[in-house]
């Protein structure tokens, strides 16, 4: 039962039927991220096998992370006994400030760990490029799929004669080293003269150089490389900068109020809306499920100046950047309401 098939990620689901078993679960929804839904089937299988007569269904829907578990909509629909989340570990309920799962609902976190490793020579081009800043100290951090790779990370970059730590982790929420794209605690509670990162993509690595000004290269077990996104986030930074600036003087706001479980932040939209209040700014807030550009473009008119949002730091980092418009995170409507360049405040 500890695999379901070939699959290129260690999922291990004994725990997961044994605690469906002890509720009795008779209904259980299975939620992926987009990157794993092919396995579903197999997953569901395996389910089915430990289970016997429940009844499995496949979340086909996009899942972000653990802060996008759609409990409203399930439970006033489908009504699960549990759901089976697989890949992401649960989300910092303070992040929130407000209860997470509604009252008798379940759910079951399953890592999802893969099993791709990189060469000894993308590690030395990592060693190389970290040497290139002058970096004596350097801390290894990841995303959830690559946390039981973070020490071995760590071993081969000292044999490369660079000293590597591994930030102490967040229990329950964070393993050693384990970042997420709003939440970079554990990589800044270390004194680190540059960070490793070790995963794909831009937006993890690039949060984690604007959470921390200090350089960042990446290790990407995908394409076995590494790659300097210092550069990148040098970029992303004065951009980001460039924005706020933009919006020193403009009064009329719009305040993006994301309305899935995890994105739903009241405390946040009361800060922003009484610093508006506070300086004159007149504002209107629009509830989102899935700010797209296509629903942001059908929403503004000449009335807004600029927005903010509340739910996702990615949104407006990463997907909204270059909108015609400011598109800011609550870090950064602060400091442009307080016509401010520095701290820069990210993400919250």
């Amino acid at each position: 039962m500890e695999e379901c098939g070939e699959l290129p990620y260690q999922i291990d689901l004994r725990l997961a039927i044994s605690s469906l078993k002890g509720i009795g679960a008779k209904k259980v929804v299975v939620q992926l991220p987009d990157g794993l839904k092919k396995f579903g089937a197999a997953i569901a299988r395996c389910l089915q096998e430990g289970l016997g007569e429940a009844e499995i269904l496949i979340h086909a829907d996009s899942v972000f992370g653990s802060c996008d578990l759609q409990h409203g909509q399930l439970w006033a629909t489908v009504r699960p006994d549990a759901i089976v989340h697989i890949g992401h570990s649960p989300y910092p309920v303070e992040i929130a400030h407000e209860e997470l799962e509604p009252r008798g609902s379940r759910v079951i976190y399953v890592p999802a760990l893969s099993k791709l490793a990189v060469t000894k020579e993308a590690v030395r081009a990592a060693g190389d490029l970290l040497r290139s800043h002058g970096a004596r100290e350097v801390a290894v951090v990841t995303t959830a799929q690559h946390t039981h790779m973070v020490r071995e990370i760590q071993r081969q970059l000292e044999e490369e004669g660079i000293r590597a730590v591994v930030p102490r982790g967040l229990q329950p929420f964070f393993s050693d080293g384990q970042v997420i794209g709003c939440d970079y605690r554990v990589a800044r509670g270390v004194k680190a003269d540059a960070y490793l990162y070790y995963g794909g993509g831009i937006f993890h690595p690039l949060g984690l150089y604007l959470a921390t000004f200090r350089p960042v290269v990446k290790l990407d077990p995908y394409e076995d490389k590494a790659t300097d996104i210092t550069p990148v986030g040098e970029k992303t930074y004065r951009i980001r900068l460039l924005k706020v600036a933009e919006s020193f003087q403009l009064d009329r706001w719009g305040i993006f109020v994301g309305v899935k479980t995890g994105q739903y932040r009241p405390w946040l939209i009361r800060l922003l809306t009484e610093e508006m209040r506070k300086r004159g700014k007149k504002y209107l807030l629009i509830s989102s499920e899935n700010l797209t550009l296509q629903s942001l473009v059908a929403v503004d008119n000449e009335w807004f100046q600029a927005f903010s949002v509340t739910s996702c730091p990615r949104i407006p980092t990463d997907d909204h950047w270059e909108y015609v418009k400011p598109v800011l995170t609550p870090g950064e409507t602060i400091m442009a309401l307080r016509g401010e360049l520095e701290p820069y405040r990210f993400p919250w």
